[in-house]
Order: structure tokens, then sequence, then C-alpha cells
């Protein structure tokens, strides 16, 4: 059950405005309703055939997150009036203003945050119980958990993840000498299957690490050197077939293979959720 809903403003200016802790009915901003926390609807892509009956499909996406808040205000009349309060909610929601709002529920899931910008603020002023509607474009349609989840293991070593998150996400892997001789090829995997194999003809050693990172829209495979911090991209020496490995919800298991010696690994992702 989601039991908490938490907004930062990008100005650093914004007021903090603590709930009073004596119930919701003595609350100065209240939220009464937040649309737009289910999963959202994908375009799927089809063309139709030439010559027979039904479509071919070409693909799906999932666009951008429309979260709509509903916030009652509830002016105490003393330091707060209810044009203090539409301030204050300005100053937290903007229109072109870039927010982050972070959901909590009673374990059911971790805290979850979510980015955007605010596309319209309207209130109604001159009605008689004041509400302010808050509509916001999140480009990224996902919540993603605030805590990273940080595994930490030897190479050639399997260990069973429990990805509690409704999305594949992509994952960031480190690498370090533990032992010698060096390897020359070093892969992560996923489970058994071939299609979740990556491979890149690399090294480690006790002057440099190597990094990965699956993320969509920030995949890289690098080798960073200890000390000067200089970056040598390895995407060159991925293997051929590999492709980038991903969690998916559920159990699996997760290792970091070698050709030779034994390599500490650190592998670190955050839970990603189509819906609340």
């Amino acid at each position: 059950m989601l039991t908490t809903v938490k907004a930062y403003s990008s100005w650093k200016s914004a007021p903090v405005l603590p709930l009073s802790g004596r119930g919701p009915e003595t609350d100065l901003l209240q939220v009464r309703d937040i649309e737009g926390l289910g999963p959202v609807k994908a375009a799927v892509n089809t063309t139709p055939y030439g010559s027979m009956d039904g479509e071919a499909f070409t693909g799906s996406l999932v666009n951008s997150r429309n979260i709509v808040l509903t916030i009652g205000l509830n002016p105490n009349w003393d330091e707060w009036s209810m044009e203090a309060l539409r301030r204050l909610v300005y100053s937290y929601f903007m229109p072109k203003l870039q927010t982050k709002l972070v959901f909590e529920s009673n374990d059911e899931f971790p805290p979850v945050e979510i980015s955007g910008y605010v596309e319209s603020v309207e209130p109604d002023i001159f009605a008689k119980d004041v509400q302010v509607q808050v509509s916001i474009i999140c480009p990224d349609p996902y919540f993603v958990a605030v805590d990273p989840v940080v595994i930490n293991d030897v190479s050639n070593a399997q260990h069973l993840i429990d990805y509690n998150g409704s999305i594949e996400t992509g994952i960031y892997v480190r690498v370090s000498e533990r032992d010698l001789p060096a390897p020359t090829l070093i892969g992560v995997q996923i489970d058994e299957t071939a299609a979740s194999y990556f491979r890149v003809a690399a090294s480690v050693s006790s002057t440099k690490y190597l990094e990965m990172n699956s993320l969509p829209g920030n995949k890289y495979v690098q080798n960073v050197e200890l000390g000067t911090g200089i970056i040598t991209n390895l995407l060159p020496k991925m293997v051929e077939g590999s492709s980038w490995p991903t969690l998916q919800p559920g159990e699996q298991i997760f290792s970091v293979t070698s050709d030779a010696g034994s390599q500490d690994w650190e592998l670190t992702y955050f839970e990603r959720f189509g819906g609340l």
C-alpha cells in the first residue's frame, strides 16, 4: 500500500513544509489524488501485409509517463494563508521546472523515485474547496529504487540474484585484480543462455580495473587506470556475439568469468518498476 509521497524542487530556495503529525485533516497541503501511477500504455507498431490478412509486428515502446497530482489547500490563517500556500506549491511545481517525486509503501516495494518536468499547474482559486492540479511529464516512465543493490564476489563463482523489480534493468559491474595470472578474456554471465553472455578481450591488474555498464542510453565497457583515472574504451574488443547483460524479474544466476587468475567483482543495479 502506498503510504508516502515526497516532492523535491530543483530550486534551492524552496521551503520545507513538514506534516503536522496530527492527522491528514490538519495538514496544510493535502494530496487528494494521484493519477498516472500504473503501467504506461505501450505503442505497438505493426505494418499491413500486402496480400494476406493480419499485420506484421515491427516493434513496441513505452512513451513518457504523465503523473497528475491533486493538492488540496488547507490554510490555518495564522502563518499560512491561501495565497501563501499557493506560492509554496508554485515553488515546487512551476511549468517547465524539473521536479522529483519519491514514493514509499509499507514494505511492498522499496522507496522509488521518478523525475519529470511540470507541464501545467492549475489552481481553482475561487472555489470553495481550493485545489491545485499539477501535471508532470516524466520522460523516463519507470520508477527507480532510491537505493542500489550492491553485491560482491569473486570470478567464476555463481551468485543467486532475486530481482524484485517489474522491469528489466541494466547493470554496472566492476572487475579488479585478486591474484595472478592476469586474464585476457573477461565475461559477464546471467543464467546459462547465450543471449545473456557478455565477453570482452581485456585484462585487469594492480594498476587498472574494468567496468561495464549496460543501462540503456549509457552503455560502455572500459579500463580505468588507478591513480590517474585515464579511461581506455574497450567497445572494439567486445567478442562477436556478445550482448549487453540485463536482469529480469525473478531469480537468476549471475557470475563473472575469466580465462586466467581470479578477480574480485562488484555488481550494482537499481530495481525498476513499471507501475506502483
